[in-house]
């Protein structure tokens, strides 16, 4: 059975919406709650600078792709992954726009690199901004697709 790039786009993006961050389940103190706040700020200021949501959502999986590699391995490739389809579905045939979104990857990749050199409590804080910032982001990009 083929499904249309609208259907696959969706469920595309509504795996990522789902997919829980582990720094959500930690109770979180007054220090890193503020922590976590200005994470978001950051991340925020990041985004406007962007030219479309899936370009967002690109550097955004570059960052927590970063991040990840830092607290596991470097053979870790979830969110690497995840950014191949998410571009093969947006970019398709077109080499511009696979480019601008590989560019936003590795941009967010580079900037979480340059941050971090160790996985510590400032981590876990951007991987829940980051994570929360990439739901809405899914959220955004998913909303046209769905029947109410």
């Amino acid at each position: 059975m083929r499904y249309s790039v609208c259907v696959k786009r969706l469920l595309f993006i509504s795996i990522l919406a789902i997919t829980p961050a582990a720094a959500n389940a930690q109770d979180v103190s007054e220090d890193s709650q503020a922590a976590r706040e200005e994470a978001e700020l950051r991340v925020e200021a990041e985004m406007e600078k962007l030219n479309s949501m899936a370009e967002a959502l690109s550097l955004n999986l570059g960052q927590l792709h970063a991040l990840r590699t830092i607290c596991f391995t470097e053979q870790d490739q979830k969110w690497r992954s995840y950014a191949g389809q998410m571009i093969d579905l947006e970019a398709g045939d077109d080499l511009e726009r696979r480019q601008n979104l590989i560019q936003a990857f590795n941009k967010g990749y580079y900037m979480e690199k340059d941050r971090h050199q160790s996985c510590d409590q400032q981590v876990l804080n951007d991987v829940a901004a980051i994570s929360n910032n990439g739901r809405q982001l899914a959220g955004m990009l998913g909303a046209p697709y769905r029947e109410d």
